[in-house]
C-alpha cells in the first residue's frame, strides 16, 4: 500500500518520466507541508470548514498511476461521460491517460511532465507562484508533492476564432483514495479561446459509502492582449472530498471571463484566486453551486489587483435545498500601485428548504486611494410575492417555484460561452431539485 512519502513520490516521479527539477520541487512541498500547521480556528477563510476532513493521513491512500491507469468503467459510462455537446473540440482524460486530443495546430496539450522538460520555466514559473497564505500552503503542497493526473495546455500566440476546447477528465476511485490532479493552462498574447475544463470522479470497487479525496490545482495563466472565456464544471461524485485551489493570472490587457459550476461533492472547499497583474487587466468572475443533500460547500475568492487601471466584477450564486450549506468568503485586495481600479463582489444564495444555509463574509483591503469598491450580498428563501404573481396566472405552485429558481441561476449560466452546455446545465439543474423546490 503507497503512503504519504518521499518513497511514493519517487515512484510516482519515474513513472511519469519527469525531469528531476520537478521531482525536487516535491520532495521540497512535502517538507513544507510538514512544517506549516493546520489552519487555525480562529481564521475566518477556515473555521466554517472543518480541514481535518481532507487530511488525506485521515485514512487515505495515494492513488498510484498504475492504479488508474486499469480502467474501471464501461463503454457505457464512458461514451454517457464524454459524449460531446456539439461542435466542441474534446480532449478526454480517463483515469491519468489521454484518451482522446484535439486535432488543432494553435492548441498545445500534453503530460505536465513532457512540458516540463520541453519549456522548464513556464512550468516553473506557474506551479511555483508565490502570494499563498500558509493556510492554502499545507494544502496546496500536498498537490505539489504527490500530483499525477497532470495536463499542460497551451494556445499558441495569435490565435483566434477558434473552436471551444472541451477537456473531461474523468477517474474511477476506489474507497479511501486520494488523487492530485494537477492542471496548467497557458493562453498565448493576443490569442482568443473558449475552454471547458470538466472534472468527474466516479467510485468503484468494494466499500460504497466511503469517501474518496480529490485535492486538485488549477494554474491560468493569461499572456499580453489575451482572451479566454473559461469554465470550470465540478460533477465529483457525492463520495467525494474536494480541495482546489484555482488561480488566473492576467497580464497587461488580458481579458478572463470566467465561471465556475459546483454540483458535485460532499464536501467542497475551493479557493478561486484572480491575480490582476498588468494593467488594464479586466476578469468577470462567476460562480454557481447547486446543494443537496447534506452537502458542505466552501468558497472562497480573491480579487487581487496588483496593476493600475484593472477591473473585476464577480458574482457567486448558490441555490441550497434540503440540508445543504454554503460558505462564502470573499476578499478584494487594492495594492497600493492599482490606482484607478474598479472591483465588484456580489454573492446571492436561495434557500429552497427551511433546513438550507448559507453563510457570507466580504472582506476589503484597499491600500490604493483612487479606487471603485463595492460589495453585496443577500439569503434568503423564494419570494412570495414573485411565486404568488405566477400561481394568479396559472402556474401551479411547484412550477411556479421552479422558474423562479431557474431563474435566480439564469444570469450565471448566460456567461457559459458555449450554448449547448448552457442546455444542459439548465436541463440537469431542473431535473435535481425536489419537490420542495
Amino acid at each position: 500500500m503507497m503512503a504519504f512519502n518521499v518513497t511514493t513520490i519517487d515512484q510516482t516521479a519515474r513513472r511519469l518520466g519527469e525531469p528531476a527539477w520537478l521531482t525536487e520541487l516535491r520532495h521540497r512541498s512535502l517538507t513544507r507541508h510538514a512544517e506549516l500547521p493546520w489552519p487555525h480556528p480562529s481564521d475566518d477563510v477556515w473555521r466554517r470548514t472543518d480541514v481535518r476532513l481532507l487530511d488525506p493521513a485521515q485514512g487515505f491512500t495515494p492513488a498510484s498511476p498504475e492504479l488508474l491507469s486499469k480502467v474501471a468503467l464501461s463503454d457505457t459510462q464512458l461514451a454517457s461521460l464524454t459524449r460531446p455537446l456539439g461542435g466542441e473540440r474534446m480532449v478526454v482524460r480517463v483515469n491519468g491517460a489521454f484518451a482522446s486530443m484535439p486535432s488543432v495546430d494553435s492548441i498545445r496539450v500534453e503530460e505536465l511532465g513532457r512540458a516540463a522538460g520541453a519549456q522548464p520555466e513556464a512550468i516553473r514559473r506557474a506551479i511555483e507562484a508565490d502570494g499563498l497564505t500558509d493556510a492554502e500552503q499545507k494544502l496546496t503542497s500536498l498537490n505539489l508533492a504527490f500530483h499525477h493526473d497532470d495536463v499542460a495546455l497551451s494556445v499558441l500566440p495569435g490565435a483566434d476564432r477558434l473552436a471551444p476546447v472541451r477537456l473531461v477528465r474523468v477517474t474511477a476511485v476506489r474507497p479511501q483514495q486520494a488523487v492530485f490532479p494537477l492542471t496548467v493552462i497557458t493562453i498565448g498574447a493576443g490569442s482568443a479561446v473558449t475552454l471547458i475544463d470538466e472534472y468527474v470522479s466516479v467510485p468503484e470497487g468494494p466499500g460504497a459509502g466511503a469517501p474518496h479525496l480529490v485535492n486538485g490545482r488549477i494554474e491560468i495563466v493569461l499572456e499580453q492582449d489575451s482572451s479566454l472565456h473559461y469554465v470550470r464544471l465540478q460533477r465529483l461524485d457525492l463520495h467525494a472530498r474536494e480541495f482546489l485551489l484555482q488561480r488566473a493570472t492576467l497580464a497587461q490587457g488580458a481579458t478572463l471571463t470566467m465561471t465556475n459550476i459546483t454540483l458535485g461533492a460532499v464536501l467542497s472547499k475551493a479557493h478561486v484566486m484572480t491575480k490582476l497583474a498588468g494593467p488594464g487587466a479586466t476578469a468577470k468572475l462567476y460562480g454557481f453551486v447547486f446543494g443537496h443533500g447534506t452537502q458542505h460547500v466552501d468558497q472562497h475568492t480573491l480579487q487581487d489587483h496588483q496593476a493600475p487601471h484593472t477591473v473585476s466584477d464577480l458574482q457567486f450564486r448558490a441555490a441550497l435545498q434540503d440540508e445543504s450549506r454554503m460558505v462564502y468568503t470573499g476578499l478584494i485586495r487594492i495594492a497600493k500601485a492599482a490606482q484607478q481600479t474598479n472591483a465588484y463582489q456580489a454573492n446571492h444564495n436561495l434557500l429552497l428548504s427551511r433546513t438550507a444555509r448559507a453563510e457570507t463574509i466580504p472582506m476589503l483591503e484597499i491600500l490604493a486611494d483612487d479606487v471603485q469598491c463595492k460589495h453585496g450580498a443577500s439569503t434568503g428563501p423564494i419570494d412570495e410575492e414573485q411565486a404568488f404573481y405566477l400561481m394568479s396566472r396559472g402556474i401551479p405552485r411547484e412550477r411556479a417555484q421552479r422558474l423562479i429558481v431557474m431563474g435566480f441561476i439564469e444570469p450565471i449560466v448566460q456567461q457559459v460561452a458555449f450554448p449547448p452546455l448552457q442546455e444542459r446545465l439548465r436541463r440537469e439543474i431542473e431535473g435535481s431539485l425536489s419537490d420542495g423546490g
